[in-house]
């Protein structure tokens, strides 16, 4: 599998968002679910899980942070074994961007701390052993802006220079361990200048992420959702007449960096999202990238369907699985 392009689905095992709720939590994840992923998931031809752990795993460093149910270490052994068994590898997500840092209970109100500092490297480090070392850690670092901040009852982000001395801490704890740091492209698009000077081309992989359709015809019309109605007609959206979902100024940015960006040498795992309900979202990301870039630099492709492992949320695996295998078949037969 050395040169193979990554075949990705990222999986929530534990916290990724809410309210920090201590270490009082319990692991929302269902066996059966589960289950139905390992065993669709090389039908679809993924060959890698990334597993955001978010204190759904027993540290041995640091038990405090984990939810009640929590896999054991026996328990993820065997897991690794089991998709080894399927040529998929287990890719371990811990998300240290100030704004998604609530799977750390108490120590997401330590941003910066020499506790901080300290945790941050004892679980990388754990992870890199329990995950038997794998060849990337995903460290997150998405969003972490006071846009994505404003609303919440503890509002934290980290900008200028310690953002980029945070950064690089966290990217170095993970080079240190021998794996390859990956994180999500919103440093490199909200920063380009910044990131180019701390960071180099051959020391990380971003995912930009974009989960609606490239190809004007496939749009999605604001009205056609009652949730679009509200959201592109309130605050600061509302002065803007914004007709389709991908005329949001976000989604505009990442169609007109994303490319130019990547020929500064840098290498993408693009992500796709079932998630905003957009059926053409996986084929045309796939579509767009093959087609504007060096074959070299794109690692791989990576789907987040962003629920939690259980019944009620069982579909948005089906789709994941069926538009990934489908785009694959399609533009990398």
């Amino acid at each position: 599998m050395k040169n193979e392009k990554i075949w990705g689905l990222l999986v929530n095992l534990g916290v990724w968002s809410g309210v920090w709720k201590g270490t009082n939590g319990e692991l929302n994840f269902d066996d059966e679910v589960w289950e139905y992923i390992m065993d669709e998931a090389p039908k679809a031809g993924i060959n890698t899980i990334v597993i955001c752990i978010g204190g759904g795993i027993d540290f041995a460093s640091h038990p405090e942070i984990s939810l009640k149910g929590a896999w054991t270490r026996e328990r993820l052994k065997k897991e690794i074994e089991r998709c080894r068994q399927n040529n998929i590898k287990l890719i371990p997500k811990l998300n240290f961007s100030a704004v998604h840092s609530i799977w750390l209970s108490e120590y997401s109100r330590m941003i910066s701390s020499k506790t901080y500092y300290q945790v941050a490297r004892d679980l990388i480090e754990e992870a890199y052993e329990l995950f038997e070392h794998p060849e990337y850690i995903h460290l997150g670092m998405d969003e972490e802006d006071e846009k994505h901040v404003r609303k919440k009852e503890y509002a934290i982000y980290r900008q200028g220079d310690l953002y980029w001395h945070d950064l690089r801490f966290l990217l170095d704890c993970v080079i240190k361990t021998g794996a390859k740091p990956w994180i999500w492209s919103c440093p490199l698009f909200d920063h380009p200048d910044e990131f180019e000077k701390h960071i180099s081309k051959d020391e990380v992989v971003l995912s930009p992420w974009y989960y609606n359709a490239f190809r004007n015809e496939h749009w999605t019309p604001v009205e056609s959702r009652a949730e679009y109605v509200a959201y592109y007609n309130e605050g600061e959206y509302a002065s803007m007449g914004i007709k389709f979902v991908e005329e949001d100024p976000f989604l505009v940015n990442v169609r007109k960096v994303a490319i130019p960006l990547l020929k500064k040498g840098y290498h993408y795992i693009p992500c796709a999202s079932v998630y905003n309900r957009c059926d053409y979202n996986t084929s045309d990301l796939v579509e767009y990238f093959k087609d504007n870039s060096p074959d070299e630099q794109i690692d791989g492709y990576i789907t987040a369907p962003w629920v939690n492992v259980v019944p009620e949320y069982k579909h948005f695996f089906e789709e994941t699985f069926k538009f990934l295998k489908e785009a694959k078949e399609k533009f990398y037969k």
